[in-house]
Protein backbone atom coordinates (compact mmCIF):
# COMPACT_ATOMS: atom_id res chain seq x y z
CA UNK A 1 0.00 0.00 0.00
CA UNK A 2 1.44 3.32 -1.09
CA UNK A 3 1.99 5.98 1.54
CA UNK A 4 0.29 9.38 1.22
CA UNK A 5 2.62 11.96 -0.39
CA UNK A 6 2.85 14.09 2.77
CA UNK A 7 3.78 11.12 4.96
CA UNK A 8 6.22 9.84 2.36
CA UNK A 9 7.83 13.26 2.26
CA UNK A 10 8.15 13.35 6.07
CA UNK A 11 9.82 9.93 6.15
CA UNK A 12 12.17 10.99 3.36
CA UNK A 13 13.17 14.10 5.34
CA UNK A 14 13.81 12.01 8.46
CA UNK A 15 15.94 9.54 6.51
CA UNK A 16 17.84 12.44 5.01
CA UNK A 17 18.65 13.84 8.45
CA UNK A 18 19.90 10.43 9.58
CA UNK A 19 22.29 10.30 6.65
CA UNK A 20 23.28 13.95 6.94
CA UNK A 21 24.16 13.59 10.61
CA UNK A 22 25.93 10.27 10.10
CA UNK A 23 29.29 11.45 11.56
CA UNK A 24 27.62 11.54 14.96
CA UNK A 25 26.18 8.07 14.43
CA UNK A 26 29.51 6.73 13.24
CA UNK A 27 31.28 8.35 16.17
CA UNK A 28 28.80 6.92 18.67
CA UNK A 29 29.24 3.36 17.42
CA UNK A 30 33.00 3.78 16.91
CA UNK A 31 32.72 2.72 13.27
CA UNK A 32 36.09 3.41 11.70
CA UNK A 33 37.56 4.51 15.02
CA UNK A 34 41.25 3.56 15.30
CA UNK A 35 40.88 2.69 18.98
CA UNK A 36 40.28 -1.03 19.16
CA UNK A 37 41.87 -3.01 21.95
CA UNK A 38 42.71 -6.70 21.88
CA UNK A 39 42.92 -8.39 25.28
CA UNK A 40 44.32 -11.79 26.18
CA UNK A 41 44.16 -13.66 29.48
CA UNK A 42 47.32 -15.35 30.74
CA UNK A 43 47.80 -17.66 33.70
CA UNK A 44 50.76 -16.88 35.96
CA UNK A 45 52.11 -18.91 38.85
CA UNK A 46 54.42 -18.36 41.80
CA UNK A 47 56.31 -20.54 44.28
CA UNK A 48 57.43 -20.01 47.85
CA UNK A 49 61.00 -20.49 46.60
CA UNK A 50 60.86 -17.13 44.85
CA UNK A 51 60.26 -18.20 41.27
CA UNK A 52 57.46 -17.36 38.89
CA UNK A 53 56.15 -18.50 35.53
CA UNK A 54 55.03 -15.50 33.48
CA UNK A 55 54.31 -15.66 29.73
CA UNK A 56 56.59 -13.51 27.61
CA UNK A 57 53.61 -11.70 26.15
CA UNK A 58 52.77 -10.13 29.52
CA UNK A 59 54.31 -6.66 29.87
CA UNK A 60 53.06 -5.82 33.36
CA UNK A 61 51.74 -8.31 35.92
CA UNK A 62 50.54 -5.81 38.53
CA UNK A 63 51.53 -2.20 39.31
CA UNK A 64 51.67 -3.03 43.02
CA UNK A 65 54.64 -5.35 42.46
CA UNK A 66 57.98 -3.97 41.28
CA UNK A 67 60.44 -6.06 39.25
CA UNK A 68 57.79 -8.52 38.08
CA UNK A 69 57.14 -7.79 34.42
CA UNK A 70 58.47 -8.42 30.95
CA UNK A 71 59.81 -4.92 30.43
CA UNK A 72 63.33 -3.70 31.02
CA UNK A 73 64.07 -3.21 34.73
CA UNK A 74 63.04 0.27 35.83
CA UNK A 75 65.33 2.53 37.83
CA UNK A 76 63.23 1.87 40.93
CA UNK A 77 63.58 -1.87 40.40
CA UNK A 78 67.37 -1.68 40.05
CA UNK A 79 67.65 0.43 43.20
CA UNK A 80 65.38 -1.88 45.19
CA UNK A 81 67.39 -4.93 44.19
CA UNK A 82 70.60 -3.12 45.10
CA UNK A 83 69.16 -2.32 48.54
CA UNK A 84 68.34 -5.99 49.01
CA UNK A 85 71.79 -7.16 47.92
CA UNK A 86 73.54 -4.61 50.17
CA UNK A 87 71.42 -5.51 53.17
CA UNK A 88 69.87 -2.05 53.47
CA UNK A 89 70.99 1.56 53.14
CA UNK A 90 71.20 4.55 55.47
CA UNK A 91 69.36 7.76 54.67
CA UNK A 92 69.79 11.06 56.49
CA UNK A 93 66.32 12.56 56.14
CA UNK A 94 62.60 12.11 56.90
CA UNK A 95 61.55 8.46 56.45
CA UNK A 96 58.29 9.44 54.76
CA UNK A 97 60.22 11.05 51.91
CA UNK A 98 62.41 8.05 51.24
CA UNK A 99 59.80 5.35 51.78
CA UNK A 100 57.24 6.84 49.38
CA UNK A 101 56.59 4.59 46.37
CA UNK A 102 53.81 3.54 44.03
CA UNK A 103 54.11 -0.19 44.70
CA UNK A 104 53.72 -2.35 47.79
CA UNK A 105 56.10 -5.21 47.07
CA UNK A 106 59.38 -5.93 45.32
CA UNK A 107 59.97 -9.30 43.69
CA UNK A 108 63.51 -10.68 43.79
CA UNK A 109 64.13 -13.76 41.69
CA UNK A 110 64.74 -16.91 43.77
CA UNK A 111 64.20 -14.83 46.90
CA UNK A 112 60.52 -14.00 46.69
CA UNK A 113 58.51 -10.99 47.76
CA UNK A 114 59.74 -8.13 49.93
CA UNK A 115 58.14 -4.99 51.27
CA UNK A 116 60.22 -1.81 51.72
CA UNK A 117 60.52 -0.65 55.33
CA UNK A 118 62.18 2.30 57.08
CA UNK A 119 63.51 2.22 60.64
CA UNK A 120 64.19 5.39 62.60
CA UNK A 121 66.95 5.67 65.22
CA UNK A 122 67.44 8.39 67.81
CA UNK A 123 71.07 9.20 67.01
CA UNK A 124 71.48 7.83 63.48
CA UNK A 125 69.97 8.30 60.01
CA UNK A 126 67.01 6.28 58.79
CA UNK A 127 67.74 2.71 57.72
CA UNK A 128 65.92 1.64 54.56
CA UNK A 129 65.62 -2.11 54.15
CA UNK A 130 63.57 -4.92 52.64
CA UNK A 131 61.35 -7.14 54.77
CA UNK A 132 60.57 -10.61 53.36
CA UNK A 133 56.91 -11.48 52.88
CA UNK A 134 55.41 -14.90 52.22
CA UNK A 135 54.36 -15.38 48.62
CA UNK A 136 50.83 -16.36 49.61
CA UNK A 137 50.46 -13.23 51.77
CA UNK A 138 51.70 -10.88 49.04
CA UNK A 139 49.47 -12.43 46.39
CA UNK A 140 46.48 -12.37 48.70
CA UNK A 141 46.94 -8.65 49.37
CA UNK A 142 47.63 -7.65 45.77
CA UNK A 143 45.27 -9.80 43.71
CA UNK A 144 41.62 -9.09 43.02
CA UNK A 145 39.10 -11.87 43.46
CA UNK A 146 37.46 -12.97 40.24
CA UNK A 147 33.98 -12.08 41.48
CA UNK A 148 35.11 -8.51 42.22
CA UNK A 149 36.87 -7.95 38.90
CA UNK A 150 35.41 -5.91 36.06
CA UNK A 151 32.96 -7.90 33.93
CA UNK A 152 35.17 -7.48 30.88
CA UNK A 153 38.06 -8.97 32.85
CA UNK A 154 35.89 -11.90 33.93
CA UNK A 155 34.80 -12.55 30.36
CA UNK A 156 38.39 -12.40 29.08
CA UNK A 157 39.53 -14.93 31.67
CA UNK A 158 36.67 -17.27 30.78
CA UNK A 159 36.93 -16.91 27.00
CA UNK A 160 40.68 -16.37 26.75
CA UNK A 161 40.47 -13.19 24.67
CA UNK A 162 38.30 -10.12 24.22
CA UNK A 163 38.06 -7.18 21.81
CA UNK A 164 36.97 -3.80 23.20
CA UNK A 165 36.44 -0.32 21.79
CA UNK A 166 37.85 1.32 24.90
CA UNK A 167 40.44 0.31 27.50
CA UNK A 168 38.94 -1.92 30.18
CA UNK A 169 39.44 -1.47 33.91
CA UNK A 170 41.62 -4.01 35.66
CA UNK A 171 43.96 -4.90 32.82
CA UNK A 172 47.51 -5.81 33.90
CA UNK A 173 46.37 -6.57 37.43
CA UNK A 174 46.46 -9.93 39.17
CA UNK A 175 43.13 -11.73 39.42
CA UNK A 176 42.62 -14.84 41.54
CA UNK A 177 40.13 -17.47 40.41
CA UNK A 178 39.77 -20.86 42.10
CA UNK A 179 43.32 -20.72 43.44
CA UNK A 180 44.84 -19.79 40.08
CA UNK A 181 46.20 -16.38 39.12
CA UNK A 182 45.57 -14.58 35.86
CA UNK A 183 46.54 -11.30 34.27
CA UNK A 184 44.73 -9.72 31.33
CA UNK A 185 47.12 -7.95 28.98
CA UNK A 186 46.06 -5.84 26.02
CA UNK A 187 47.25 -3.68 23.17
CA UNK A 188 45.83 -1.33 20.56
CA UNK A 189 45.06 -3.73 17.75
CA UNK A 190 43.96 -1.28 15.08
CA UNK A 191 46.14 -0.47 12.08
CA UNK A 192 45.16 3.05 11.07
CA UNK A 193 46.66 5.70 8.82
CA UNK A 194 49.27 6.62 11.42
CA UNK A 195 47.87 9.95 12.53
CA UNK A 196 45.25 8.60 14.93
CA UNK A 197 42.35 9.67 12.67
CA UNK A 198 39.71 7.82 10.76
CA UNK A 199 40.68 6.15 7.50
CA UNK A 200 40.18 8.01 4.22
CA UNK A 201 37.55 5.52 3.10
CA UNK A 202 35.45 6.12 6.21
CA UNK A 203 35.70 9.90 5.82
CA UNK A 204 34.72 9.62 2.14
CA UNK A 205 31.76 7.40 3.04
CA UNK A 206 30.63 9.94 5.63
CA UNK A 207 30.73 12.75 3.08
CA UNK A 208 28.82 10.73 0.48
CA UNK A 209 26.16 9.76 3.00
CA UNK A 210 25.91 13.37 4.10
CA UNK A 211 25.41 14.58 0.53
CA UNK A 212 22.81 11.88 -0.07
CA UNK A 213 21.07 12.91 3.15
CA UNK A 214 20.92 16.56 2.08
CA UNK A 215 19.37 15.60 -1.25
CA UNK A 216 16.77 13.43 0.50
CA UNK A 217 15.85 16.31 2.81
CA UNK A 218 15.29 18.63 -0.16
CA UNK A 219 13.34 15.97 -2.05
CA UNK A 220 11.21 15.09 0.97
CA UNK A 221 10.48 18.72 1.74
CA UNK A 222 9.47 19.33 -1.88
CA UNK A 223 7.13 16.33 -1.72
CA UNK A 224 5.51 17.67 1.45
CA UNK A 225 5.02 21.14 -0.08
CA UNK A 226 3.48 19.68 -3.22
CA UNK A 227 1.13 17.53 -1.10
CA UNK A 228 -0.09 20.58 0.81
CA UNK A 229 -0.64 22.64 -2.34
Amino acid sequence: MALPPRRRGTLTVLLGFVLLLNPFVVGYFDIGDPDRYEYQAYEVSFTEQGTAEIPREVDTVDPQIACLDGLRPSRACVLEQAVHEDGGVWYDGPPATFIYRQYDYVFVWEKGFFTPVAEEYADRPVRYDMKPVATSEALDRVSTEYEDADRAIQYTIRAGNYTARDPIDGANELVERDGQYYVVDGFNGWEDDGDGGRSDLVVLAQWLLGIAGARLILEGQRTRVEAEA
